[in-house]
């Protein structure tokens, strides 16, 4: 069931539509009947993402007790801001933007598997099988910035995988409108904004190319990355009177992620939160977080390499934060909230299962090649070694699920494959 290369331009074909038609009806009818079952009170990060955006649609600015700030990157609440300014103050409204988003997810990750794999099959296996893991519906009935990230984060790969192998002067337009998008996604949340480094080595050592073209690639998408975070920087500036590049937070998650593996954690004892001597004022306490940690990394290196792989084992051991923010706030301790914890969780492992037989697979060679899925595999890479040092939990994996469908996909069709030929 191979694709042929003009299927990639022009209309889809028929098979196309009709498996994209497909996707949409499953993804909807599970999004709508969650969200008319499921209405938790918008708690934590939720709440203030709800609150400030309505604020800024009011035209209150993006204030936090009376002062600007920039301790929550601003790109989410003003998505909803703009959305308010048009439906009026509503949570629904904003619910149904990340329904779409989520949706839009699901198209990408099937545009994205046909580009890797030229397989229309492979592509809706892996559509299907994210379409059906229940956190990526669950999350939908809380006001997160998740679904936007991933959007902008798997469109902005999408482009610059699609015209890796160009060349330069028909490169460029693509580069530089993904690493466009990749600076948008900054804006919701700023962890992608070192992996232009992590892309120079990967086009030298993956790609084979040499290093003018390698640096020139990794440049270009930097510095388009950068310019679409340029706005949020000269608002900080101006509003805060300080070059903050998207959020001020930074230092005080790096300075829990040497107190804590796999949660949150605070403390009001002074002697043991140094953040406290900032008064509240959330660039000074920025400093102190990121001057903290540092010198705690710098001291203690194995400490953390330790810490560290145990906060990775967190972002990947289990699938219940969805359950926490929609069941349990609704009906705490209940039965649903335990069934529901395992429920996701099992069905998280088949998913993750199955995507680590198609990675296999990839690697082994057949279908695709490796370096086909090396611009994905770094970034997950690149962002995984992240949470060496910042705090991990499962919510935060959400950006790279749509990436492990793929190989999901892949999966699926091997033991397919395998069943149809041990079959009578």
């Amino acid at each position: 069931m191979n694709i042929h290369t003009q299927d990639l331009h022009g209309k889809f074909p028929t098979s196309t539509r009709s498996l994209l038609w497909t996707l949409l009806i499953v993804n909807l009818v599970l999004r709508v009947v969650w969200l008319i079952y499921m209405h938790p009170p918008q708690l934590a990060d939720f709440e203030w993402y709800f609150t400030h955006s309505a604020q800024m649609a009011a035209g209150q600015g993006y204030v936090w007790n009376g002062h600007h700030t920039a301790y929550w990157p601003i790109g989410w609440p003003f998505i909803l801001a703009a959305l308010f300014r048009i439906t009026g103050v509503h949570l629904m409204a904003g619910l149904i933007l990340n329904t779409f988003f989520s949706i839009g997810i699901v198209f990408l990750i099937y545009l994205t598997g046909v580009q890797v794999f030229h397989r229309r099959d492979v592509a809706f296996a892996a559509a299907l099988g994210y379409t059906l893991l229940p956190s990526q519906v669950q999350w939908n009935a809380v006001l997160g910035s998740e679904e936007s990230f991933t959007l902008l984060l798997m469109a902005a790969l999408y482009l610059y995988a699609k015209a890796e192998s160009l060349p330069w002067r028909r490169w460029l337009p693509w580069g530089i409108a993904g690493g466009v998008l990749l600076g948008l996604s900054c804006d919701v949340r700023p962890l992608p904004l070192l992996f232009p480094i992590a892309l120079l080595l990967y086009e030298r050592i993956v790609g084979n190319k040499s290093w003018g073209r390698a640096v020139g690639q990794a440049s270009v998408f930097g510095v388009s990355m950068l310019a679409a975070v340029a706005p949020v920087t000269v608002r900080n500036r101006i509003a805060m009177g300080h070059w903050i590049l998207v959020s001020t937070n930074g230092g005080v998650n790096l300075w829990q992620g040497t107190k804590t593996n796999g949660g949150y954690y605070w403390s009001w004892l002074p002697w043991r939160n140094p953040l406290l001597k900032a008064n509240g004022n959330e660039i000074l306490q920025n400093q102190i977080g990121e001057h903290v940690a540092t010198q705690y990394i710098l001291h203690h290196p194995m400490e953390v390499l330790k810490n560290g792989l145990i906060k990775i084992f967190d972002l990947y051991k289990i699938d219940t934060n969805a359950i926490w923010y929609t069941i349990h706030v609704t009906l705490p301790n209940s039965a649903l909230f335990h069934i529901m914890n395992w429920f996701d969780t099992g069905v998280y492992w088949a998913f993750m299962g199955l995507a680590v037989v198609g990675l296999v697979k990839v690697f082994r060679g057949g279908w695709t090649s490796i370096q086909d899925n090396g611009l994905y595999l770094v970034f997950v890479l690149y962002y995984t070694a992240i949470f060496l040092f910042f705090p991990a939990w499962d919510r935060f994996r959400y950006p790279i699920m749509p990436i492990y469908a793929l190989w999901l996909g892949v999966g699926v069709m091997v033991l397919v494959h395998h069943w149809r030929k041990s079959g009578p």
